[in-house]
């Protein structure tokens, strides 16, 4: 009897940038979109939902459960497979540790997805002493001109370790307008009250076009970051700046508090 349960960790969504069915491993392409994970490959989640082309895509880690595409053991280092779907390691990045079995392809397996990245990026599995990461991912609306976003929930440094922001990165989907002279919007990034990464787009410094990526600038704050603090995001426009679909990451890196 294959066994399912699942104990999801960070949720968040991304736009989907194809038909992306329930249960399978996802990544990010180029424009900031959730689509399905390249075999061997690594991965940023599990879908949670089935999403059409540009629908919303719902997204978790921690304990989650993928459809296996062959026989899994319990136990058994997994990795991505053809269409998403969860294979026993061989060669590729593993991704996760199964906590159930799956007897044969279709059946759902329970999965401990990794959270160590090896610094060589070849296989999570063997990165032992590689720093612990944290991606975290929010996608905001479609705003329209002069609207703006005031301390949205990011994520959460979680219990028992300390955080440091190691990069910030706003990824655009679509084009801008009304960004000029003395037509600004600036995103900033906090932890509780505290600012670790702010920067401004103006005339000078163009917010970023569709697909392409722009660095949030650290500031000392984010050295580290204590257990339980929040991220939150705020990004104020001027009237007349009207911005796309944009999704904001950040990643950290995790140290045990001892």
């Amino acid at each position: 009897m294959n066994n399912a349960y699942e104990i999801p960790n960070l949720r968040f969504s991304l736009p989907a940038g194809a038909d992306i069915p329930r249960r399978r491993f996802v990544g990010v392409n180029t424009s900031g979109e959730g689509v399905i994970a390249t075999a061997a490959g690594s991965a940023i989640g599990v879908s949670m939902n089935q999403a059409a082309d540009g629908e919303v895509l719902e997204i978790a880690d921690g304990i989650v459960m993928v459809e296996a595409g062959g026989e899994i053991a319990a136990g058994a280092d997994v990795e991505v497979g053809a269409k998403g779907k969860a294979v026993t390691k061989t060669t590729g990045i593993g991704v996760g540790v199964a906590i159930t079995g799956a007897a044969v392809a279709g059946q759902l397996v329970a999965v401990k997805l990794m959270s160590v990245s090896n610094a060589n990026g070849a296989d999570g599995a063997d990165g032992a002493d590689a720093p612990l990461v944290q991606t975290f991912v929010y996608t905001a609306t479609d705003l329209a001109a002069g609207a703006d976003i005031t301390d949205a929930i990011i994520g959460v440094v979680p219990a028992g370790y300390t955080a440091t922001v190691i990069d910030a990165q706003v990824i655009s989907t679509g084009t801008t307008a009304g960004i000029a002279d003395a037509k600004a919007s600036v995103v900033l990034l906090e932890a509780g009250s505290t600012k670790i990464a702010e920067v401004t787009f103006d005339v000078d410094n163009a917010f970023p076009a569709a697909g392409v990526a722009e660095a949030i600038t650290l500031l000392p704050a984010a050295d580290e970051l204590e257990a339980g603090s929040v991220l939150l995001l705020t990004v104020t426009n001027d009237e007349a700046v009207d911005l796309p679909v944009f999704t904001v990451q950040v990643t950290v890196t995790l140290t045990p508090v001892v």
